[in-house]
Parts: C-alpha cells; structure tokens; sequence
C-alpha cells in the first residue's frame, strides 16, 4: 500500500512538471490595457441579505496557503498571457479589462476566482476548505489540457466539470459537453432550464447554442422530414414545460417572444406539434406577436403552423405517440385516474376537446377518456 502511494505520487509530480511545457510564454509580462482604462471585478463582493463575503480580502489572507499547496506538487504556473487566454476560452470572461489582481468569474457562494499575480484560479474543495489536489487538478485540467487531471475532477470533483457549462455555458468541448448532458435528468424542468439558461441580473437568457449542442450530441443533429415523424426524447418534452414558464412570467427572461418562438421551432423539428397546437390556443397573444414577426425566421415552425395547422383545408388525422410505446386513457383529468384503456403508438384517435393539457378522445374501440396532450400527434 505504501509503495503504491509513493508511485501515485511519483506521477502527480511527474505530470506537473511536464504538462505546461511549450506553453510558457515569452510576453508573460506584458500588458494589453492602461490601468487607468480598466474596469472594477463585478463579482468580488458577494451580498445575500445580511451576508457578505469580500473574497479579495479572502484570497489576500490565504494566498500563502494557496502557494503553498501548488509548491507541493511543484506546479509549474501557466504565463500571463495563457492565463487570459485560457479564461477567456473556458469562462467566456476576459480578466484583463479588470484593474484587480483577483477578479471573481462567477456570483456564487462557491465561486471561481483568478487569482492573476500567481497566476492561478482558485476553487474550494467540497468541504470549504482550501485543498492542494483540487487546486493542482482543476488549474492543470484548465491551463495544460491535462488528461489525467480531467480524469480526476470527473471522479472526485465533477461539480466543478459540469459547472463550466451550466455556470459558464462553455460549448467548445463535445467530450465535455457529452459527460455534462449525460449527467443531467432531461425529464426535469429545473435541470434543463439551468443548463439552457443563463441567469442574469435575476433574468434569464436563452443560450441557443446550448440547445443546438444538446440535438447535435443526445440525438445525432436528427430532424424530422415530415409531420408524422416523431423524434423520442426527454429534453423536447420537457421544453413545453419551460415555455409555458416563459409565457406565464415574461419579465423573467429577456426577448421572451424570441426565446418561445426559437423553442417551439426546436418542438416543430422534433415533431411534437401536440403542444405547439395547445399553446396557440391558449396563448393567442403569443401567436399572434410570433405571425405578425414572420416567425422570427424559423422556417420549421412556420412550416407547420401554414402548412398544417392553419390549413382548414386539410383533414387533420390524430394518432398516438408515447416514448413508452403505448399511453393510458384516463377517466378522469390527471395521471392517478382510472385508466379506461391502453392506446398503442401509431393507433389512430378522434380528437373531440382540446382544452387544456387533457384531451378528451375516442378510441377506435369507441371508449372515451382523457390523455396528456404531447402524447397526441397529428398527420
């Protein structure tokens, strides 16, 4: 066990020694901005109601220890420049427009922090305490795209993986993005509105690119060629919920309008038009604003809703569609109701009331009852 020990450590030190090589830089004390020209950190006070945390005088007092814990390792500290750099391509925050050697990346209790006169970021462990392995593997995984160290975080410390996304909206790395998508429960509401939103100022922002990501890589860039396709996943049903948030508290998010429109298009590439149906029944005014802008330019959308929905013309024909390959026909108006029947996919229905979220149908074996609206797909 000893010997084991002696040999893991052997290689930490090792990697540590070589993993920055040919990336020091020449111009490491260069700089790119007057410091007269700069601007305050925004992060680097945190208030909660009567709580604060001045972290400047947090690192100040502890930066010792911080050096202390890299100087076992003997980590060899990335240049100015690469620090930037790398800040930028991770955090999407360029700490060089800020005046402060310590500049807070994020407004959380456990926050990022660059600490630019080592140059090293600092990040607590999970206890709050300050930690040489988290501190050695989480810089080395950033600054010198080291493998092992990714290997580390993933098992000890993936909060920190997966809040580069979540937190950041870091879209650079499908291998990364990959294990983050893969940790998240799509079913839920709140996981999939923290990972495709960012908050703000208490406002939330739609990142589109992180939707785009999640049907490149949960669902091969797979989109639907006709109406009566259905693409199974749990990300897109979940997006009803979210839009239905969006139209019912619009001064949360920012371009709220857009951000339905751009959703409900990702639910005309999925071929769930079960729920663009219901929400233009029962948000007219959104439908109303997404017509008059031409659709904000999302050809699917408009595609379904000139081609099929507004088309009086054609005989809509109703059928099932459910990922668990059949749905339950409810008595009554909720999922605990007495089930009448069980209706496979693909089996056609009448639809005689779309009110609400719980269509009232009848089946080709003439019995009536209650199913959940996206579980009705029209041809």
């Amino acid at each position: 066990m000893k010997n084991n020990f002696i040999y893991i450590t052997l290689i930490i030190i090792s990697c540590t020694l070589v993993s920055c090589k040919g990336q020091k830089d020449q111009n490491n004390n260069k700089s790119t901005m007057n410091i007269n020209n700069k601007e305050n950190a925004p992060y680097n006070i945190y208030k909660d109601g009567e709580l604060e945390i001045n972290y400047d005088k947090l690192i100040i007092k502890n930066k010792e220890q911080i050096e202390n814990e890299f100087n076992k390792f003997n980590y060899q500290y990335p240049s100015l420049n690469l620090f930037i750099e790398k800040i930028k391509y991770y955090y999407g925050v360029n700490i060089d427009k800020y005046k402060e050697n310590i500049v807070v990346l994020d407004q959380s209790l456990s926050p990022v922090i660059a600490i630019k006169n080592l140059p090293a970021l600092y990040v607590e462990d999970i206890k709050g305490d300050i930690d040489g392995l988290t501190l050695l593997h989480y810089n080395q995984f950033i600054f010198c795209d080291n493998k092992s160290s990714l290997v580390w975080l993933k098992k000890e410390r993936p909060d920190l993986i997966i809040e580069l996304v979540k937190t950041f909206g870091f879209d650079k790395n499908n291998t990364i993005l990959k294990y983050v998508f893969s940790n998240t429960n799509f079913r839920n509401k709140f996981a999939v509105k923290e990972l495709i939103f960012e908050e703000r100022n208490h406002t939330y922002i739609l990142r589109e690119h992180l939707v785009d990501k999640i049907r490149e890589i949960e669902y091969n860039k797979q989109i639907i060629n006709a109406f009566s396709e259905t693409i199974q996943g749990d990300f897109y049903y979940t997006l009803s919920d979210i839009i239905k948030d969006i139209a019912d508290t619009p001064n949360d998010y920012k371009n709220n309008e857009y951000s339905i429109a751009f959703l409900l298009n990702e639910l005309a590439l999925t071929g769930i038009t079960g729920y663009i149906d219901y929400f233009y029944e029962n948000y007219p005014f959104y439908k109303k604003n997404i017509l008059n802008n031409d659709f904000y330019n999302f050809k699917m959308l408009k595609k379904y809703t000139e081609k099929v929905y507004e088309n009086n013309d054609l005989e809509a024909m109703y059928y099932i569609q459910d990922p668990d390959g059949f749905t339950n026909l409810r008595k009554e108006k909720n999922s605990k109701s007495e089930i009448v029947q069980q209706i496979k996919n693909g089996e056609k229905v009448e639809v005689l009331n779309e009110e609400g979220k719980w269509w009232l149908i009848k089946t080709q074996k003439e019995k009536q009852g209650y199913v959940y609206y996206d579980r009705v797909k029209v041809k």
